[in-house]
């Protein structure tokens, strides 16, 4: 097995740069992985995860650097391959989704990248002249209507374009939405009517520096609730407290409110916290929560509950945070958001473990009743796991661990993405 390559710097390396960040030099394909437990029969598909992977061991800030795709086949039971791909051309390089029957490679910046299942680059993909801009690194699939939410930003007034596809993949929704600026929105949510957008007072800043970002107060904060069939004129606005929101863990509706989760911050860089935004359509009125003070960020619910109340939640604590936006520690936590109970599952002394993936188990929606998969990293560099575990035994030890030949970086986001569904 590949310990730590000659990418793995130390010292005054930037932290995208070293131990478990370092990025990568080559692409390969390994066969027939050994296996720890038993990888669970019902496991058929691909686990595919994103990140950045400069190919030239560089780059000024983790998020701006080429993608590179980071993939385990399971099927009959055993890890038949893992395989490494770039991107080919582009810096889709934060997340990765599947629909009608298409694997799209995702950054916010620009518009998707089409891959193969074997992460093989195929290239710009627009909806067949439907998007004419980037698209969002985290669209919404609907599990009750099978269609694909998403939004695109530009620089210039409206800035913000709101789209809906079907679930045959065609655009059948175009909105475009008036708001000041063009913010720092990396993500948005859905109910089952409505869909919500977060204008808050952070923008983008020198694409050259660590964190590219900046605060400005000019901007109202301000998170907008809109029809998923409507248009500008039918968004309601609501003030909120001004803060940043990374990432949303999912929002529902409850009666004449909406209820919104999610990892929000004071300030730009300052660590996250864990979030309930209750907006009330009756008197247009906002309230806020905090429903857990750790840095909890990379949530993840099942995918039959997004749109839907959930009690749920797989997130990723991040630890010894700093203000370049690096972290030398994280933790894997399984959230209920009813009794406040945040379980831990211990990887040992020296492990990263990185999003969770949540792969429900065939013809059942409950929360609980699903497998969660993830990597998992090793501060020194050494060669990466692919980790199951029971979602309802979230502490016990794994199910199956696959050791992976060599070490994946530490990276963005991931999805599991089963046969039943291509």
């Amino acid at each position: 097995m590949e310990n730590a390559d000659a990418t793995t710097t130390t010292g005054s390396s930037p932290f995208h740069l070293a131990g478990a960040f370092a990025p990568v030099r080559e692409e390969r394909t390994d066969l027939d992985l050994e296996v720890l437990g038993e990888i669970p029969a019902d496991l058929r598909g691909t686990y595919v995860r994103n990140g950045p992977n400069p190919r030239s061991g560089w780059s000024p800030a983790w998020f701006a650097a080429e993608g590179m795709l980071h993939g385990v086949r399971l099927e009959d039971g055993r890890a038949r391959w893992y395989r490494n791909r770039w991107i080919a051309g582009t810096y889709a390089n934060t997340s990765v989704i599947r629909h009608a029957g298409r694997m799209l490679a995702l950054v916010e910046a620009m518009p998707p990248v089409e891959v193969t299942g074997d992460l093989e680059t195929v290239g710009t993909y627009d909806f067949g002249g439907a998007l004419g801009g980037p698209m969002t690194a985290h669209p919404k699939i609907c599990p009750r209507t099978g269609e694909l939410l998403f939004f695109s930003q530009g620089h210039s007034r409206p800035h913000l374009t709101y789209y809906r596809a079907d679930a045959a993949g065609r655009v059948v929704h175009r909105a475009p939405i008036d708001v000041p600026a063009m913010t720092f929105m990396h993500d948005f949510a859905i109910t089952e009517r409505y869909v919500l957008f977060y204008v808050l007072p952070v923008l983008f800043g020198d694409a050259r520096s660590a964190v590219p970002l900046r605060w400005d107060d000019d901007v109202p904060a301000r998170i907008g609730v809109l029809p998923r069939d409507g248009g500008n004129e039918d968004v309601r606005w609501f003030d909120v407290a001004p803060c940043t929101i990374s990432h949303t863990v999912n929002a529902f509706e409850d009666g004449n409110a909406i209820v919104l989760d999610a990892v929000r911050a004071p300030r730009i860089m300052a660590p996250h916290a864990l979030h309930r935004l209750t907006f009330d359509l009756a008197s247009g009125r906002a309230a806020e929560s905090e429903l857990d003070p750790r840095f909890l960020d990379f949530p993840r619910v099942h995918p039959a509950v997004v749109g839907a109340r959930h009690r749920r939640a797989y997130t990723t604590e991040l630890c010894d945070f700093r203000p370049d936006g690096g972290f030398s520690r994280t933790i894997a936590r399984r959230l209920d958001l009813e009794t406040g109970a945040a379980i831990a599952h211990d990887f040992g002394d020296g492990a990263m473990p990185g999003e969770c993936a949540v792969a429900p188990r065939p013809g059942s929606a409950a929360e609980d009743d699903a497998w969660v998969i993830l990597f998992v990293h090793r501060r020194d560099g050494a060669a990466t796991e692919l980790v199951i575990l029971d979602a309802a035994r979230f502490a016990s030890p794994p199910v199956a661990r696959a050791r992976l030949p060599c070490r994946v970086p530490f990276g963005l986001h991931g999805e599991w993405l089963p046969d039943a569904e291509a």
